[in-house]
């Protein structure tokens, strides 16, 4: 198994997944997905330039994620995964993947979400989607840096 994790992180690659996650989790590949990041050149560009140097960028759209999450899943490049929400993060496991967790690590507060943890908040649709997830059997946590805590999600 070669995804060694799955994060919500609406903002997709920042300073935590950089200098943090990256390196504890000794990353060579992190893959976005997201439709709005994948069809936009300049986001995609700013991407390029946050993520580490020596880590592949992939970056695609929803539709992609069937195609690819099996390879990812049975390679031998250590992967984080990466979207803004739990819409896809469903998809991606009802690939059946072998990884069996997802962090929450980031969705930021908005008038239509109600908070759950530290700077993390969600909506019904959202916390809905959250259920379905830990229903599937995954184990479902926020830990926003590698130094938290880990804390469940209940």
């Amino acid at each position: 198994m070669s995804i060694k994790m799955i994060r919500i992180d609406d903002r997709l690659i920042h300073g935590q997944v950089v200098a943090a996650w990256s390196k504890v989790l000794n990353i060579n590949r992190i893959w976005v997905i997201d439709d709005n990041t994948a069809k936009d050149e300049f986001l995609s560009g700013v991407m390029r330039l946050v993520a580490p140097p020596h880590v592949e960028l992939v970056i695609t759209d929803e539709n992609r994620i069937k195609e690819l999450a099996k390879d990812f899943d049975e390679d031998n490049k250590n992967t984080l995964i990466l979207s803004k929400g739990p819409e896809v993060m469903k998809k991606i496991f009802m690939t059946g993947i072998s990884h069996k967790e997802l962090n929450l690590g980031g969705m930021c507060a908005r008038p239509d979400r109600t908070k759950l943890f530290k700077q993390i908040s969600a909506n019904k649709k959202e916390l809905e989607l959250l259920h379905d997830i830990k229903n599937m059997g995954i184990h479902v946590y926020f830990r926003v840096t590698p130094d938290d805590i880990e804390t469940e999600f209940e």
